[in-house]
């Protein structure tokens, strides 16, 4: 009876690098002098083999054109089988309403009472 293998974040990586690599039509050999990251280590991190640090992914990311962020969410919402589901990836989206929220916290602070509540009133109607 075979056994199922459970995927790895590193070889959603491994995949995601060696598609950008091959869209970009970069060797092995390319990209490892692009990034400074040898062949032979990028061949494993490709086979999932490794576990990439963040400062070899961030180098690989860069030699391929593509910012570190980019790469490891690509990895994590791989098409065919992902990692992560989208829902799990909400933290820079709730990270940007936090900071909106502060700022619109702050500004109503410095407004007069009757400006706040016109403000408030607007809000209110706009998200209905």
């Amino acid at each position: 009876m075979a056994t199922v293998t459970e995927r790895r974040l590193a070889d959603y990586i491994g995949l995601t690098v060696r598609k950008l690599r091959s869209d970009r039509g970069f060797t092995l050999q390319a990209l490892a002098d692009e990034s400074g990251v040898s062949k032979s280590y990028l061949g494993d991190i490709e086979k999932g083999r490794k576990n990439p640090t963040t400062d070899v992914i961030e180098a690989i990311a860069a030699a391929l054109g593509v910012p570190a962020r980019e790469l490891l969410y690509h990895a994590a919402l791989d098409e065919e089988d992902p990692f992560l589901q989208p829902e799990q990836l909400m933290l820079e989206d709730v990270a940007e309403e936090d900071a909106e929220s502060r700022e619109l916290s702050q500004l109503a602070r410095r407004m007069r009472p009757t400006d706040r509540r016109f403000v408030l009133e607007l809000a209110r109607r706009l998200s209905r």
